[in-house]
């Protein structure tokens, strides 16, 4: 560059290497008072003041670390592997900060990837659709169920040797069969809670607090029917709907023919999203069995009394549940003896459960036959290798942001995503090339 005044600014760039801290000396050319050019802003990442910029091996290790072990002791283990020496250690506190500052990140990336994607194909950002003519080029709203046939050979076996009340008639069936080889996506959706940071220590004399304050995250399961699977975190159910939609969009997964399937923990909220944001499409939604047996035996432990008549009512209720009989379950429930009753507000607040829920619980003898899913259980796993391994151990507690950085991390590298965000600041948004074993 000719016509200006080259000014040397020496050691005024510091970079956050594996192999230490490094000091560059930067450049600028001026003409006149202006600055027409700066090796700081123009050859080197722009960073914040006094903030060294940092390698990308050197971000690897910083913010992937902690997604196993506590920040002090990642802390301890990357100053060990850099064989940092003393007045050059990584701080615990830094790396959380790195944590958080680069989860949000992703979670930014994502959001903008997402919305960028729902505008292509005629939704909102919000996820509602606007343009049929747009949308409906890339959508196959088209069901694909289980030969009929097929389903009536199963249910002839499962009534065979059954008392006439335990049979299942197909023409009461309220739920069809999706064919597991024709489907668009077996979709998992959970909450999961760990401690909230207190704002400030609690002051001397004050009443303690009724309840804990909780950081929530909402965590999904994508699994197509070459059961390759993807992980999804966010920090609320809203902004994982638009998410999930703008995935499915993504990967072509709305394009083929068949169902959604959506596995749920029975809450309210939760399947109102999954209605609200995808009533255009065929979809349904099924309670996990796991969910339904555990609240079953809460609810009946505080409702009856005396350990034989629970255990015993809570056979005959789970047993009509499997058949999917939920009418025969609440049967059961309200013609339960006074004298066993102990809390008949847990007694009916598990029927009004089940009334609440009926739409939403198959036949899960059948379901299991046909070889098709009951569970959620592979976003609960996901629930664990995401936040509760790491977040959920005794003594800690997290800010909301913190907590989603975190989790969003640990996803992205479950993902593999993880080189692509380091290298390029970018989410790929698609399935990995590895394949996942099915589940129950």
């Amino acid at each position: 560059m000719q016509g200006g005044e080259l000014i040397e600014r020496p050691k005024e760039y510091m970079i956050e290497a594996e192999v230490g801290q490094l000091e560059v000396d930067t450049f600028e050319i001026k003409r006149g008072s202006n600055k027409v050019f700066s090796t700081k802003r123009d050859v080197f990442p722009e960073t914040g003041p006094r903030e060294p910029h940092k390698t990308v091996c050197f971000r690897e290790l910083a913010v992937f670390y902690p997604c196993d072990e506590t920040f002090r002791k990642s802390a301890q283990k990357l100053n060990r592997a850099l064989r940092r020496r003393e007045g050059q250690e990584v701080r615990a506190r830094t790396m959380a900060n790195l944590v958080e500052r680069e989860g949000e990140q992703i979670q930014a990336q994502v959001g903008k990837k997402a919305e960028c994607i729902l505008e292509d194909h005629g939704f909102t950002t919000d996820g509602l659709l606007t343009d049929q003519e747009k949308a409906f080029k890339s959508i196959e709203c088209s069901d694909v169920p289980l030969d009929h046939k097929v389903v009536c050979h199963m249910i002839e076996e499962l009534n065979r040797g059954q008392a006439k009340e335990k049979h299942i008639e197909f023409c009461q069936l309220h739920e069809t069969f999706e064919d597991p080889n024709a489907i668009k996506a077996n979709i998992s959706i959970d909450d999961v809670c760990c401690k909230k940071q207190k704002a400030s220590g609690r002051k001397q004399g004050s009443p303690p607090k009724e309840k804990r304050e909780m950081v929530y995250n909402t965590v999904a399961h994508i699994q197509n029917k070459e059961l390759k699977a993807y992980t999804l975190n966010t920090s609320t159910i809203q902004q994982m709907m638009i998410t999930v939609l703008a995935f499915l969009l993504s990967n072509g997964l709305m394009s083929k023919p068949g169902s959604l399937v959506f596995f749920t923990d029975g809450a309210r909220y939760l399947r109102l999203a999954i209605q609200n944001t995808f009533s255009f499409i065929p979809s349904k939604i099924i309670l996990d069995w796991f969910h339904l047996e555990k609240k079953c035996k809460d609810l009946l432990s505080m409702a009856i009394k005396g350990k034989q008549v629970k255990n015993q009512t809570l056979t005959e209720v789970l047993a009509w549940l499997w058949l999917g009989k939920v009418d025969r379950a609440v049967k059961v429930l309200t013609d339960l003896k006074e004298d066993t009753i102990k809390n008949a507000t847990e007694r009916d607040n598990l029927i009004k459960y089940l009334s609440r829920n009926q739409d939403c619980i198959p036949c899960y003898a059948l379901r299991k036959r046909l070889s098709l899913r009951v569970s959620s259980n592979p976003v609960e796993k996901a629930n664990d290798l995401v936040v509760s391994n790491r977040q959920k151990h005794h003594g800690m507690s997290w800010s909301t942001d913190g907590s989603t950085s975190l989790a969003t991390l640990t996803a992205v590298r479950r993902n593999s995503e993880d080189g692509n965000w380091l290298l390029h600041h970018d989410i790929r948004f698609q399935f990995d090339a590895t394949t996942q074993k099915p589940a129950a």
